[in-house]
């Protein structure tokens, strides 16, 4: 029976995109082999496979170091792979899979957003829809190796309660990554103290990342992703938490703290340009300023939607103005069912991982 080989690297791109299409391809066909390579990240978090292990269908991890011999060294993974199968692009450097299907002679197909490449080397791109298909095909020259098969964050909280809010109930997202739980922790602490000022019935919950522990705040709860449905606000910062937070229609307030320079990653040869001693502090600082310059948008949905549906306050962030922004929300109900209705409608429906999986059974077939 042809093998699978699912191609991904941070922790939300294995929840958000490579759970549901795994989970579907193994509910359709039980005995079907399924392998995921976890390729080099600067984001991962060291619990990649703890988290592997509930995900339905997974039959076995090529580790980020296993996956670097096997490239590098030549050290193929103990595995008796099958003559034929596929293998399927979910994240991080669309080379990684081209090589993997190199060695392996598989046709590559790719779940693609906002980035195209190796075009050559693929045999079909998916996306999530008809503004990723014009982004990515500017010229039309792609029209027969595009394919739109709708968004697959949509499908990872496709089983989750959609927004049931509580009265006065917020919630905070501090992230998945331990410099970002370390760097929001104490603005959200100052955060929820400005707010008990004013509110005093107010309840607040944290949401802790399978892939990193939160740091406790007091009198917070301490809650998991699919239980945030009964805030009223959630305040997050940007990622792939925002799609899945606006997939199930839940109204938020996006924080991009960019005071601390020190603890912003960036990505591709910024990041290793950054690294250089005493010269890289400064040129990680410009990088950064003109990201920000240039960036219209850092929220998932606004992105898609080409327009700010939930607010976003970047720079050096003021608990008081945050505070003051999240109290006159709470006190705005028509407002904020009406940032529930167009995130809803922004991300679309359900049924991505169904597709590519029809897809991938059909090329097998």
């Amino acid at each position: 029976m042809p093998d699978i080989v699912i191609v991904v690297n941070s922790p939300g791109e294995l929840s958000a995109l490579a759970k549901p299409v795994a989970e579907t391809i193994y509910a359709q066909n039980p005995t079907r082999r399924i392998f995921l390579v976890l390729t080099p990240c600067q984001y991962t978090s060291g619990k990649e496979l703890e988290y592997i292990r509930t995900i339905k269908g997974i039959t076995q991890t090529i580790t980020q170091k296993e996956y670097k011999s096997w490239i590098l060294k030549n050290q193929k993974p103990k595995i008796d792979f099958s003559s034929q199968g596929t293998v399927l692009f979910l994240g991080g450097d669309l080379a990684h899979a081209v090589l993997i299907a190199k060695k392996l002679k598989y046709p590559a197909y790719a779940y693609v957003q906002d980035y195209i490449g190796w075009v050559g080397f693929y045999k079909k791109f998916f996306c999530p829809d008809i503004q990723s298909q014009q982004k990515l095909d500017r010229r039309s020259l792609l029209k027969d190796k595009l394919e739109i098969v709708g968004n697959l964050m949509v499908d990872s909280v496709s089983s989750m309660p959609k927004w049931q809010p509580e009265e006065n109930v917020i919630t905070f997202m501090p992230g998945s990554r331990a410099w970002q739980i370390k760097h929001t922790t104490p603005i959200y602490t100052k955060i929820i103290q400005e707010i008990k000022c004013q509110i005093k019935n107010v309840k607040c919950q944290i949401v802790d990342s399978p892939f990193e522990k939160a740091i406790e705040i007091p009198e917070a709860k301490m809650i998991s992703f699919e239980e945030a449905h009964n805030s009223e606000l959630v305040i997050t910062i940007p990622g792939t938490n925002t799609a899945r937070l606006a997939a199930r229609g839940i109204p938020m307030l996006v924080v991009f703290p960019l005071d601390n320079i020190d603890v912003i990653p960036l990505e591709g040869i910024a990041h290793y340009i950054s690294k250089i001693p005493y010269f890289g502090i400064r040129l990680k600082k410009k990088f950064a300023e003109i990201m920000n310059k240039q960036t219209r948008f850092f929220a998932l949905p606004n992105i898609k939607a080409d327009q700010e549906i939930v607010e976003e306050i970047r720079g050096v962030i003021d608990p008081q103005e945050v505070a003051n922004k999240v109290i006159a929300l709470l006190k705005d109900k028509p407002k904020r069912e009406k940032m529930s209705a167009e995130l809803l409608a922004t991300m679309g429906a359900a049924g991505a991982a169904a597709k590519i999986t029809e897809e991938i059974n059909e090329i097998i077939r």
